[in-house]
């Protein structure tokens, strides 16, 4: 995971703030070694603590559009971004191969609804500075954290960030960022874009239970988080639910990597290039004893 830190309207020019920023941004470096990046816009700051998967050589972030007016920051992956690029006008120009930048081009043209054609696990900052807007959100069941935060001294000033730690310093309230939310700036106000017709829980189901779709769609879901140009693996914890991930995960790769199925199956528009780039699922050490 990625470790993403951004202040919204900060009073006085940001430029006189960065070095603090840089300092409260790599309290999240253990989540992002590969890069670390910072961006300052008027009185607006983002920084980012980069763990690379996709776009490994060119993904740098914070990422930007062509005239740097509209800056992101994100935590996360998205899994239909090839899917969602088709829905850029022709001539889109892409500085990067990065899953997250089609979110920058996007918004251009939906503005804050953007979010509610994002398929994955993600947190995001995005900072419109021609209309001095920042977007945040969070993917709808809250696999990536955020936070908020504010300081009663600085009414008006917004901090956003992976972790506690690097808000504590700065701020005297700080909320967990609601998964499924997004605030926008301009109307000042955190709400919900996540509304599936099973979140009511005194809705009952009628459809019968149909076993095959819940197996291919469970294949479905480890399919597409196979997305990497890095080494992947699998935690196991010995119960029915890791093991039958994991040997989803070895069976999907290897029909991938040997032709027996086609790719983007079914119209899951998964990143095949990313998925095929490891023949196989490695094991990892974590340092415990045994291990």
């Amino acid at each position: 995971m990625c470790g993403i830190f951004g202040v919204y309207n900060l009073p006085g020019d940001a430029h006189a703030y960065r070095q603090r920023a840089l300092y409260l941004s790599k309290k999240l470096r253990h989540r992002g070694p590969d890069w670390s990046g910072c961006t300052v816009a008027g009185n607006h700051i983002l920084c980012h603590e980069r763990l690379a998967i996709v776009g490994v050589e060119s993904g740098a972030q914070p990422l930007t559009n062509d005239d740097e007016s509209v800056i992101l920051s994100v935590n996360g992956e998205i899994y239909n971004h090839k899917a969602l690029r088709k829905l850029c006008p022709e001539g889109t120009h892409f500085k990067t191969q990065s899953d997250c930048e089609v979110i920058l081009h996007l918004y251009k043209h939906m503005g804050a609804e953007v979010v509610k054609h994002l398929d994955g696990m993600f947190s995001w900052i995005l900072l419109d500075t021609k209309k001095n807007r920042i977007l945040a959100a969070r993917d709808p069941i809250g696999i990536t954290t955020l936070y908020q935060g504010w300081n009663s001294k600085q009414p008006g000033t917004l901090y956003f960030a992976s972790e506690l730690k690097a808000l504590n310093e700065e701020c005297d309230r700080i909320i967990a960022f609601p998964p499924g939310h997004i605030f926008d700036s301009e109307t000042g106000e955190t709400t919900r874009y996540f509304q599936p017709s099973w979140w009511e829980g005194e809705k009952i189901p009628a459809t019968p239970v149909d076993y095959t779709l819940i197996r291919e769609s469970l294949e479905k879901a480890v399919r597409k988080r196979l997305m990497s140009e890095v080494p992947y693996g699998v935690l196991l914890s010995g119960g029915l639910d890791s093991s039958l991930i994991a040997s989803i995960a070895a069976r999907e790769t290897q029909k991938m990597i040997s032709g027996q199925v086609p790719l983007n199956k079914d119209g899951d528009d998964v990143d095949e290039s990313a998925v095929a780039s490891w023949p196989r699922l490695l094991s990892f050490s974590m340092g415990l004893e045994g291990s």
